[in-house]
């Protein structure tokens, strides 16, 4: 019983989705991330991207990406993409809150 309390406060993140438009700065595939405009941004799928929608990002693409702060087990947080808009296609990468 303690063991689910505990993991139910591991699971809660603060979310709030935020938009970021710009020129990609840099990209990263291990882990992969993608920089605009100075802001790292993790979980942008650059294989799914380019098997199922034919999209391949690269420097100094423009790019819209909707992204949240997740907080990870050991304190620090990241933002995470969860969806991203190349040209006029936008892709849902995974649930924004």
């Amino acid at each position: 019983m303690i063991l689910v309390i505990v993991m139910s406060f591991v699971a809660v993140q603060s979310v709030c989705a935020d938009t970021l438009t710009g020129k990609i700065d840099s990209i990263s595939y291990k882990p992969n991330i993608v920089e605009v405009a100075v802001i790292e941004v993790y979980g942008v799928r650059f294989k799914y991207l380019d098997n199922r929608y034919n999209i391949d990002l690269d420097f100094g693409d423009e790019v819209t990406v909707d992204y949240y702060e997740f907080v990870c087990s050991d304190g620090t947080s990241k933002y995470m993409a969860c969806k991203i808009t190349v040209d006029d296609v936008t892709i849902v990468l995974r649930e924004c809150k």
